[in-house]
């Protein structure tokens, strides 16, 4: 017996279902939550995966690269290092903040926290996307003279698209 019950008081209108039924309401709210949370977490490892086929490729047109020009001089071999150094510097734009940032998403106390960190994956996917699409750097690292196939705007265009699909 309810306490409405017992002291004979009718419940207001918006307690009129009991205690119950709204528990059982609850969970549901809860589940329909978790699909997306989950698919946050996936995208977020997608990303991660993504980075590490990237790095994976740049490191093989690197060993390429050092492998063509292992018999040159000292001082080339240095300057050839320094030059291959540079190629850090995809993988330095297109970093893990996106991958943090979906996670972080995934993780968020309620739709409000979701929702802003969000909009801030859906900024960082933005600079991503720009920088794939007009850095030159990305470019000669597909058009290397090396026989190396990295396919690297392939792959990060992908890996991009696959985010922006989770992030709505």
């Amino acid at each position: 017996m309810s306490l409405l019950q017992a002291l004979k008081l009718t419940p207001p209108p918006n307690l009129a279902s009991s205690p119950a039924t709204a528990a059982k309401g609850a969970p549901a709210a809860k589940a329909s939550a978790a699909p997306k949370t989950g698919k946050l977490t996936e995208a977020a490892e997608a990303w991660r995966q993504t980075h590490r086929q990237a790095d994976e490729r740049i490191a093989a047109l690197k060993a390429a690269v050092k492998s063509h020009c292992a018999d040159a001089p000292p001082a080339l071999l240095q300057e050839i290092e320094k030059g291959l150094v540079k190629l850090d510097e995809v993988l330095a734009t297109v970093d893990h903040r996106l991958a943090d940032s979906l996670a972080n998403a995934g993780k968020a106390a309620d739709d409000a926290a979701q929702k802003a960190e969000l909009d801030k994956a859906k900024a960082i996917l933005t600079e991503y996307i720009n920088y794939v699409k007009g850095a030159t750097l990305v470019a000669h690292v597909d058009q290397n003279p090396f026989n190396v196939k990295t396919d690297l705007k392939g792959l990060l265009a992908g890996g991009l698209t696959q985010a922006a699909k989770v992030i709505g």
